[in-house]
């Protein structure tokens, strides 16, 4: 499954309801064809039997792009398994529920844990370059009783652990599945008793989607931008009829939900979503309420693009895609409309429409349901994105010298190491544009890669008087006694046409010179976005050589650059 494909089937996937769902969704997949890139390898560790989580998680990650290989740790035995190279080096992911029913041997105990010894583990598997998910111990049924002592003991232990384990580890609770489900359906003391299962095989499943949508979200964003109706979406009532004062936007009343959408849309662009105005409206009247109405939580300089006008959304929201340098599928377009939903959704397939609920109270869970808006983790370049984008202007082609100059641009180059790792590894798997070889790999297989001493693997942060921008590239090449061999070269699409692929190149070029590094090939694979790539080869000096099966070889004794208006410095 290539990756808009996964976006689009996102939309229309709904999660297994039950356990025996799963199973016959899991058996489907293992009879049909994979994906052609190494699966994810997920380990399931914990205090408890586990194995009911494994079918929805393959399930879901497959419905998300990845083919995975899942297995389950012995219960009650995973630290142990931490001692042993092989086995802390074998998996990109490790799940690790330390399950209420475990820590408290099916509620009859309420031990002092020593949590050091489960940080010290965690510490062993991510220096094998796993990334660890930690589920805290879930509520129990004892405390239904609201004095329960079981509830004080638990909430203690995981605070605990939420202070004690390292940064890099992602924290989670299922305690919002239980709510969902209620402690009747989640609950089944039998299959503790007879199977050490922490929960119902079908609430086991629910979990098993849940962490599989994690995962996948660690890996790559499903949302990269949000384009927003206005009108009985982000208020109640028409600005084109009834004017600002007439809007429903009041918190204590029916106004409420749409206040809830415009809270998660505030929370989304602070952790690096841009947001856009996609209405059919005249402009000034779309404005007002944004000035005029304190209610509002959303004001005109939380958008990176206001577009109000009576042209079809469907061309606003093309025109949003390529202002951001973005594919359609990376896209999330909200609307109030049947009618403009699926015309949006029709004209411009893979563009992510989410079937809102025709009642506003019920929109902000229908979205946080799907999944879509998942950020397990929000890195510093996130929260540096929609800054930047607001920054941005745009400039005549004419005066494109110049504004260049006067950016200031300092290149930062970097080894990639534990502080830009994860970084590196995102950007692989959301990049489509400026990406050579469309590489997708695994965690381990990109730290194998990064950990051997030979290869160039550098990761580069671009700062300039419009601000920071973060990590925006990654430069990976293989050596070898006969030459080196780009195997991934990927830069984020918000940087484009500022001549930073002619800094890198340079860089590159200096790194093998010095080595006495030579010749140096490129494998480029063609896929439906990445066409510029070939013209930035050759401007390199690079030249093709053969090509078959979709990869086209260029080679070079020695790589050039073109000029550029970049200062870069090793860091």
């Amino acid at each position: 499954m290539d990756e808009s494909a996964a976006d689009t089937t996102l939309q229309a996937h709904s999660p297994p309801a039950s356990y025996q769902e799963a199973l016959r969704q899991d058996r489907s997949l293992r009879t049909a064809a994979s994906v052609q890139r190494a699966p994810l390898r997920v380990v399931l560790a914990g205090n408890a039997n586990l194995d009911f989580i494994g079918p929805a998680l393959r399930v879901q990650l497959a419905v998300e792009g990845f083919e995975a290989q899942v297995r389950s740790a012995a219960f009650g035995n995973w630290i142990s398994e931490t001692f042993e190279p092989s086995r802390s080096e074998e998996a990109d992911f490790w799940v690790i529920w330390l399950t209420g029913m475990g820590m408290s041997r099916g509620m009859t105990e309420r031990p002092e844990i020593d949590v050091r010894e489960i940080v010290a583990a965690v510490e062993r598997l991510m220096s094998g370059g796993a990334r660890v998910v930690l589920i805290h111990p879930e509520a129990l049924p004892a405390e239904d009783d609201p004095f329960s002592p079981f509830g004080t003991w638990r909430n203690n232990l995981v605070q605990q652990l939420q202070s004690a384990m390292p940064p890099a580890v992602v924290q989670m609770s299922v305690d919002h599945l239980i709510r969902r489900v209620g402690m009747a359906s989640w609950s089944a003391s039998r299959y503790w008793e007879q199977a050490k299962a922490p929960c119902h095989p079908d609430a086991a499943t629910a979990v098993g989607s849940e962490v599989a949508a994690v995962i996948a979200r660690l890996l790559r964003p499903a949302v990269r931008a949000v384009a927003v109706d206005l009108d009985d979406t982000l208020w109640g009532g028409l600005v084109g009829e009834v004017g600002p004062e007439g809007l429903d936007l009041d918190p204590d009343g029916t106004g409420r939900p749409f206040l809830e959408l415009q809270r998660l849309l505030l929370d989304l662009s602070e952790r690096g979503v841009p947001l856009a105005v996609v209405s059919k409206n005249e402009e000034s009247e779309a404005r007002r309420p944004f000035i005029e109405r304190p209610e509002m939580l959303l004001r005109l300089d939380d958008f990176v693009r206001f577009d109000a006008s009576w042209t079809p959304k469907y061309e606003a929201i093309a025109a949003i895609a390529a202002q951001l340098n973005i594919g359609i599928d990376a896209v999330c377009f909200l609307d109030d409309s049947p009618k403009e939903r699926d015309e949006a959704r029709r004209l411009l397939p893979g563009l992510i429409v989410p079937e809102l609920p025709e009642s506003p109270a019920k929109r902000v869970d229908h979205l946080l349901r799907s999944r879509l808006f998942t950020a397990p983790v929000v890195s510093d370049e996130d929260r540096l994105r929609v800054d930047y984008f607001r920054r941005a202007v745009d400039v005549a082609p004419g005066d494109l010298n110049g504004y260049l100059a006067g950016l200031d641009m300092v290149l930062e180059a970097s080894p990639i190491g534990p502080a830009n790792v994860d970084r590196g590894l995102s950007l692989l798997h959301k990049t489509n544009q400026f990406n050579l070889s469309l590489w997708r790999p695994a965690p381990g297989e990109f730290a194998e890669f990064v950990g051997r001493a030979e290869n160039y693997a550098y990761a580069f942060r671009l700062r300039d008087r419009l601000g920071d921008a973060g990590v925006i590239a990654v430069l990976l090449v293989a050596v070898s006694p006969e030459g080196a061999r780009f195997v991934g070269w990927v830069m984020s699409c918000r940087v484009f046409s500022r001549g930073l692929e002619w800094a890198m190149a340079e860089h590159l070029a200096n790194w093998l010179q010095a080595r006495g590094i030579s010749p140096i090939e490129a494998p480029f694979t063609a896929g439906p976005r990445n066409a510029l790539i070939g013209d930035v080869l050759a401007q390199i000096g690079l030249t093709p050589t053969r090509s078959g099966d979709g990869v086209t070889w260029f080679s070079s004794e020695r790589l050039g650059s073109p000029g550029h208006h970049i200062t870069i410095v090793e860091r």
